[in-house]
């Protein structure tokens, strides 16, 4: 027996529903002209376009904040205030080798200029070791050993501090000389120490802090004979 079918006005009916079911679904009003352009207008879209505006200044307002704290202007640093936050690295240049056809720069000593080095001069320029060194007798050990009786004392361990296998292999006393070559490049002389200083590439500075490190020794060797 064939079911009834139902009424065109029914079956409009249902379609609508159905329809408008699916527009609100999406947002839409089953009342929508077409003529006019789509709106978005329903508690679900709001709460997402509200979501993404208050993440939006969550983020900037973060932004400001933290550009205000670190430099003290909400829209961050120039170019000027971003050198405060870094510090100049001294760049050694590696040396090229003699050869036969010529060869890099010579280290100038600066043995002969230790006698007449000021030890003014030589104390501001010790000012570069303090941060890993002392030099008063009884002298604490930081990141470096304590340099108190320095000149002339045999390169190793000295006031419990560990020297590295790679400055014992230098060998010998640190003689003025010894002072000078390492002073102008520690790496040079001890490859795998741990002395991160650049060196001194000036002679006069050389000298000036070679006078200090004499001046802080009591029994220091004399001068070499120039």
């Amino acid at each position: 027996m064939q079911k009834p079918r139902p009424r065109p006005q029914e079956a409009g009916r249902a379609t609508r529903l159905a329809g408008g079911a699916c527009l609100l679904r999406w947002g839409l009003s089953p009342m929508h002209d077409p003529s006019k352009p789509l709106a978005f207008t329903t508690p679900f879209w709001d709460k997402v376009i509200s979501a993404f505006w208050l993440a939006f200044l969550a983020i900037l307002g973060v932004n400001l904040i933290s550009n205000m704290v670190l430099f003290g202007d909400p829209m961050g640093p120039g170019e000027a205030k971003l050198e405060k936050f870094g510090y100049p690295i001294e760049v050694v240049a590696e040396e090229t080798g003699g050869g036969e056809g010529g060869g890099g720069d010579k280290m100038v000593s600066s043995l002969p200029m230790i006698a007449a080095a000021s030890l003014d001069e030589g104390t501001a320029v010790f000012r570069k070791c303090a941060a890993c060194h002392t030099s008063e007798a009884g002298g604490a050990n930081k990141t470096g050993p304590n340099l108190h009786n320095i000149v002339g004392d045999a390169i190793g361990d000295r006031n419990g501090f560990k020297t590295t296998d790679s400055l014992k292999a230098i060998g010998g006393n640190w003689s003025h000389d010894k002072l000078d070559d390492y002073l102008e490049n520690p790496k040079r002389l001890a490859p795998k120490g741990s002395m991160s200083f650049a060196g001194l590439k000036k002679a006069e500075d050389r000298a000036a802090v070679i006078k200090f490190l004499v001046s802080v020794t009591d029994n220091p060797p004399a001068l070499p004979a120039q």
